[in-house]
């Protein structure tokens, strides 16, 4: 046995804890979608209160064994410098997506009882809490792909390209109706 093998354990326990993590979020995304009252609300977000933590966890075991697989051994190649990349992009699309909204909701429904107010359902529905998970799984899977695959720089970039194009694609039907809705609503 040696530190490599040690690390790359490590490395897979971090990824199957940050899936996890990511798939239970999906669930809670959904559920929170479905949700008629607070209560509801209240419960899914209880019940995915660790989440962030565990998410955390795994991407900061799955980084550290990671950098040390790539100190150690791989180096400096391009589908390790890509799918770097990819995950610090997963962040920034956790930070100024997934978190604000879940935020929205968290303040919005403290003070709510019974039905949901049309704002909370709104918070709840928003295009961009399904959005932000569901590219966060895309760009993940194209990570993977990198670590099993080991790609040069061009199909790295690829990879990822296509990763962020599939996000995008599937996003859009989601935001026309949300724009279509709301357009309804002010006419």
């Amino acid at each position: 046995m040696s530190a490599y093998s040690i690390a790359l354990f490590l490395h897979i326990v971090g990824a199957l804890g940050f899936f996890a993590a990511l798939g239970l979020e999906w669930i809670t995304v959904m559920q929170l979608k479905r949700a008629t009252t607070a209560e509801q609300v209240r419960n899914w977000l209880e019940a995915s209160g660790s989440l962030g933590r565990v998410a955390m966890i795994s991407m900061v075991v799955l980084l550290l064994a990671g950098i040390y697989m790539m100190a150690t051994v791989w180096g400096g190649v391009a589908w390790l410098i890509v799918a770097f990349v990819a995950i610090v992009l997963m962040m920034v699309v956790m930070g100024r997506i997934s978190t604000p909204r879940l935020k929205v909701i968290r303040q919005a429904v403290t003070t709510e009882k019974g039905a949901l107010s049309p704002k909370l359902q709104e918070a709840l529905r928003h295009p961009l809490l399904w959005i932000g998970i569901q590219a966060r799984i895309i760009m993940g899977l194209g990570v993977v792909f990198l670590m099993t695959v080991k790609p040069d720089l061009v199909g790295s970039l690829l990879t990822v390209g296509i990763t962020i194009i599939v996000s995008l694609v599937l996003a859009l039907p989601m935001l026309n109706r949300n724009l279509v809705t709301t357009s309804r609503k002010t006419t």
